[in-house]
């Protein structure tokens, strides 16, 4: 691999006045990296005269910039980024995150999808493709998102995402098929939940 110009800066104890744990603080630097890359896709950064007149990347840049202006910053690998940052790292950086507090995300995240047109299967215990409301979207989609195991496909012109959540033994299997619009509501979703919790810890 060739060499990088990448500079890796931790925010230092003097200048983490939010009360933060190392690991509480990566996360909420994951979430806001994250957030301005949404924000720059909101305003067409990439054809900004900034990024045509400033941008430069260091190495395989004509292929770099071929691959933004053909994918933009809202793709789907932002969105497989931004899945994992909401799903799977709150439980594994967030010290005081509770039973009570994931159980009230897996709520609001069902709610949000039960308003979906879907397609799912599933072969879980307690579960029915046929009754949906039995089925634990919160566990299935975080389980396909920390394996990077989602699927995009566009289909007449609609792009979907299909989770794919198997069991280790591989005797159980879920798969979760929407819209990528409608997977960008759940992230707004959890993202409110989420700043909502960092907001009452921060006060404490």
């Amino acid at each position: 691999m060739g060499k990088t110009n990448l500079k890796f800066a931790f925010i230092s104890e003097k200048e983490n006045t939010m009360n933060l744990t190392e690991q509480e603080s990566i996360f909420c630097q994951a979430l806001a990296m994250t957030s301005l890359l949404v924000e720059l896709s909101d305003r067409d950064f990439l054809n900004s005269d900034y990024y045509n007149q400033n941008i430069i990347f260091a190495e395989n840049n004509d292929n770099f910039q071929k691959i933004l202006k053909a994918s933009g910053l809202g793709n789907p690998a932002t969105m497989q980024i931004f899945l994992y940052i909401l799903l799977v790292m709150p439980k594994e950086t967030l010290s005081g995150l509770d039973d009570r507090t994931l159980n009230s995300w897996e709520n609001a995240l069902k709610t949000i999808v039960s308003s979906f047109s879907l397609s799912v299967t599933t072969t879980y215990p307690g579960e029915s493709s046929s009754n949906l409301s039995t089925v634990n979207y919160y566990r299935h989609i975080r389980n396909a998102v920390s394996h990077a195991n989602c699927v995009y496909e566009t289909e007449k012109g609609r792009t979907y995402i299909t989770f794919k959540d198997e069991d280790t033994r591989k005797l159980y299997h879920c798969e979760i098929k929407m819209l990528t619009s409608d997977a960008g509501r759940i992230l707004e979703v959890l993202q409110k939940q989420i700043m909502i919790y960092l907001n009452r810890q921060m006060s404490i």
